[in-house]
């Protein structure tokens, strides 16, 4: 079996394909001036970045002849693209698409999954992510999905309803655990809102949130009023273009957390993971995923959009990722006081 795999040559990209050959795994790369997967591929990794008209040919490509995607970028408005793809595309021809396949948002569609386990009817899930400040430096790739955001809305689920999620606009305690512990967090857009619904159906309200102070939450905001013009999103993505790339012995030392909340009528579960290396654990992510779909029979997982948490079981896909890269995380629940 062979992965086409598409931004090999990025950040991200050269990670992944040093891990798929240490599991054994054939793959092939896709240039960026390619508009179809190699002939005799049986899914397509994409770590392009969903900014890039090829990233999208491709994957439209690759749909529409059956081969499944497994998609790293994060960027939501992407990944809703790519979601009304699958919903048609996708299901017509049975490819199946896992979006979001990194540290975001897989690792917190899996959380969401092993929080609700204790939970009775679950109603709402909220999700905080913390980077340790590592935000100030980004992968190329990264800078690019943060430029083309200023022209996506972002979106979130409420009651039901996908509605838009401006950054900063709704604040949340979020519980990490030590050494982090509970920081503030502002909501910013998030994946979550597209996978977990596909895995927990009586969910109505799902939110994800950046831990943050209070001063960089208000500037969030106000970046976003800036954003609303095309003269401010200019502005804005000349600054952007700016920030320095971390050097990959540094973003080997980079903190991050994931915590997911997940509530119903009478219990609160909670799910937590912790961890070293973004990039890494984003390509042990990616790849363990991608092993699993190409291991999963045709009709097993379904067709069309399939969560993280759909393609395994969680506890055990973040074993698998935890023994390869020190990944560490837990769960706990709590009985809610009825009103």
């Amino acid at each position: 079996m062979q992965v086409a795999l598409l931004g090999a040559g990025g950040t991200v990209g050269q990670v992944v394909g040093r891990l798929l050959e240490d599991r054994g795994a054939r793959w092939v790369a896709v240039g960026r001036d390619e508009r179809r997967a190699p002939a005799g591929s049986d899914v397509v990794v994409s770590v392009a970045g969903g900014d890039l008209a090829t990233t999208r040919q491709v994957v439209a490509a690759a749909l529409g002849d059956g081969i499944d995607v497994i998609e790293v970028d994060h960027e939501v408005g992407y990944l809703r693209w790519l979601g009304d793809l699958a919903a048609g595309t996708g299901q017509r021809t049975g490819a199946r698409v896992v979006a979001g396949a990194g540290l975001r948002w897989a690792v917190g569609d899996l959380l969401s999954a092993l929080a609700a386990a204790p939970v009775p009817g679950p109603q709402e899930v909220h999700v905080a992510y913390t980077s340790g400040g590592s935000r100030h430096h980004l992968t190329p790739g990264e800078r690019r999905a943060a430029i083309a955001a200023l022209e996506a809305p972002g979106f979130a689920l409420e009651r039901g309803r996908i509605v838009p999620e401006p950054p900063g606009g709704l604040r949340r305690l979020a519980w990490f655990p030590r050494p982090v512990g509970p920081s503030h967090a502002a909501a910013v857009p998030g994946g979550e809102s597209l996978t977990v619904p596909l895995h927990l159906a009586s969910v109505r309200t799902v939110h994800t949130y950046e831990a943050m102070p209070g001063w960089r939450a208000e500037l969030l905001q106000a970046r976003a009023s800036v954003a609303g013009s095309a003269g401010g999103r200019r502005w804005l993505q000349r600054r952007l273009a700016r920030r320095p790339t971390r050097a990959a012995a540094d973003r080997s030392e980079e903190r991050w957390g994931c915590v997911a909340e997940v509530a119903g009528v009478a219990v609160l579960g909670r799910a937590w993971a912790y961890g070293l290396d973004p990039v890494g654990v984003t390509a042990e992510v990616a790849v363990e995923l991608t092993l699993r779909v190409m291991g999963a029979p045709g009709g097993q997982l379904g067709r069309g959009l399939i969560a993280p948490s759909q393609v395994a079981d969680a506890g055990a896909l973040l074993d698998a990722v935890a023994d390869r890269c020190g990944l560490r995380w837990s769960r706990s629940h709590t009985l809610l006081e009825r009103r």
